[in-house]
């Protein structure tokens, strides 16, 4: 993985017309640290992580990530992945292209994929044994494989979008005990 980022916004601010969706929030999150940002429904946490991964533009304020402000970068040039909280894989691509459609989106060597993939679909373990890397087709849940996806690009920055409200199960281990 690449090295961990410090995440910094400024005076972020986000609206919908007329409707604040984000007040001026200032947040600095150490690299290496892990942060929840807690609330009810609507307040604006989603939008707040899909500002710093760059699918949302601040209305007003500033992002850094690393000390560089990323406010107006694309996503791909934030070194930031990010788990939604549906599941975003194509259901016409089979599990191992879909963990590697991020690294073909952003042009990444074919040779690099095949690599990059093969590792990252046998650590998410999506079925069990041997046959962990087969291309099977993604449940429409797999949490699994959208983890694997955004894992592969090693990010500085993982954001996570309610990441244990669709959890899939994960296939028994031949040795645990109870199983």
């Amino acid at each position: 993985m690449a090295s961990v980022s410090d995440v910094q916004l400024v005076a972020v601010t986000k609206r919908f017309g007329s409707t604040v969706a984000v007040d001026a929030i200032d947040a600095e999150i150490p690299g290496g640290t892990y942060c929840c940002l807690l609330g009810p429904s609507g307040c604006g946490k989603t939008t707040i992580l899909r500002m710093i991964a760059g699918h949302e533009t601040p209305t007003e304020g500033e992002i850094a990530v690393g000390g560089a402000r990323v406010t107006h970068l694309p996503p791909a040039r934030r070194h930031t992945a990010m788990m939604f909280r549906t599941m975003r894989s194509s259901r016409i691509l089979n599990c191992i292209d879909n963990v590697a459609f991020s690294l073909r989106m952003r042009g990444t060597p074919k040779t690099v994929r095949r690599d990059k993939r093969a590792r990252c679909s046998g650590s998410s373990r999506w079925s069990a044994g041997p046959s962990a890397c087969r291309p099977s087709f993604p449940a429409a849940s797999s949490q699994r494989v959208a983890l694997a996806r955004a894992l592969v690009t090693d990010p500085s920055v993982l954001l996570l979008d309610e990441p244990l409200s669709a959890l899939d199960p994960f296939p028994a281990h031949p040795h645990a005990r109870g199983s």
